[in-house]
């Protein structure tokens, strides 16, 4: 897996005039913490015309070399968002374990925090374009739309529940988020889990002992008699 994003970015640093491109990484959670994760990689009306124009560019699409080499499992679109052009991947996540997955095969991105704690999403990933070249020369746009009421964060714009941080070449940005979503089984966490089985644990205990005083009461009765 990691090796087929790497190669989809760095296709998408050889294609024309990349410099001016940037790539747009769009995650999506649900409640439950399934999703969906987006990563686009976006080229302007000027960049369009001259692909177009380049001999034997006549009958492709700017898009072309990246969709035959998209990460397996991944759905493919071209779409236009007013004169640009968005050469998407698509993949959905079951869960938060997954996309963690997703996130540790991209190129110089690093996961510190990515879980559901007693109600509380926590959303901390380290964006590193430092040591930028070829397809990491890049800029990143991240957009985050978490579910919940939105805490802490510290993003560069907000539009409504989606977060958005810009990491420019040469950058590094530590990405945090922070959402209530409500206690529930998908968001209990491992903390928790175990605070759960503990409760669990003890009201089990509690059952076992009356039921063992009931008995012990009943033979103390039918040995009175």
């Amino acid at each position: 897996m990691k090796s087929n994003l790497r190669l989809f970015l760095e296709l998408a640093a050889a294609a024309w005039l990349l410099s001016a491109c940037r790539i747009v990484v769009d995650t999506t959670v649900n409640p439950d913490g399934s999703g969906e994760l987006r990563t686009a990689v976006v080229y302007t009306a000027e960049e369009q015309e001259n692909f177009a124009k380049t001999p034997g560019n006549e009958s492709k699409s700017i898009c072309d070399n990246l969709k035959q080499d998209a990460p397996a499992g991944a759905a493919f679109t071209e779409e236009a968002h007013g004169e640009e052009a968005y050469c998407v991947t698509t993949r959905r996540f079951a869960n938060l374990r997954e996309l963690r997955q997703f996130y540790a095969a991209m190129n110089n991105v690093t996961v510190n925090e990515l879980q559901f704690e007693l109600g509380r999403l926590t959303f901390d990933v380290d964006v590193d374009l430092t040591e930028a070249d070829e397809g990491e020369g890049i800029a990143n746009e991240w957009r985050l739309t978490l579910p919940g009421a939105l805490g802490q964060h510290n993003a560069d714009q907000i539009e409504g529940q989606t977060l958005i941080w810009v990491v420019s070449p040469g950058q590094k940005a530590s990405l945090h988020a922070e959402s209530s979503v409500g206690l529930g089984l998908t968001t209990l966490g491992p903390v928790g889990a175990v605070i759960l089985a503990c409760v669990c644990g003890l009201g089990a205990a509690g059952g076992a002992g009356m039921l063992w005083l009931l008995r012990w009461r009943r033979k103390g009765d039918t040995s009175g008699a």
